[in-house]
């Protein structure tokens, strides 16, 4: 069993490491795929093409990430968050940075971590937890903050940086 298993991961491995960019013409396939049909693998390959070869472009993967969303795709969810606050934020990501937006930008990251939230995103709720237990663009509300911390192991946000 551990070895089949050791089997597995050197092979996800290799394949990871021989990726190769991909063409224009690829790129363009997986983003209809993405919007005609929300096709997850797709998606992931707009994700992986963005974040390992153009990290720089992260603003045009933004529609793509709000399609997937709508398709209740949980880390679709937290990828547009980043990808919102990083174009507001001169591509740099700082969670603090939601307070300068203006509310109805707040209100719709703040939407958007909530249904990645329900949709069971980790990361969604740990920063809406950070944003309840702060007051960060929303009032401070320790309810709903314990109300996120159960999801996570205690002393989780003890050791977690956000």
């Amino acid at each position: 069993m551990v070895r089949n298993f050791l089997y597995l991961v050197i092979i996800l491995f290799l394949i990871s490491s021989c990726s190769k960019e991909m063409t224009k013409n690829e790129l363009e396939n997986v983003k209809k795929a993405v919007v005609i049909s929300q096709d997850v693998i797709s998606y992931v390959d707009i994700m992986t093409y963005y974040s390992n070869y153009h990290p720089e472009l992260y603003m045009e993967q933004l529609p793509y990430d709000l399609i997937m969303c709508n398709a209740n795709d949980a880390g679709a969810c937290y990828n547009f968050y980043v990808n919102y606050i990083k174009i507001r934020n001169s591509g740099k990501f700082d969670k603090v940075s939601i307070s300068k937006l203006d509310k109805p930008e707040q209100n719709l990251l703040l939407n958007i971590l909530s249904k990645g939230a329900v949709l069971k995103d980790e990361y969604c709720r740990s920063y809406l937890y950070y944003y309840y237990k702060n007051g960060i663009a929303v009032k401070k509300d320790l309810s709903k903050a314990d109300s996120l911390s159960k999801f996570f192991p205690e002393g989780y946000f003890d050791n977690v940086n956000l």
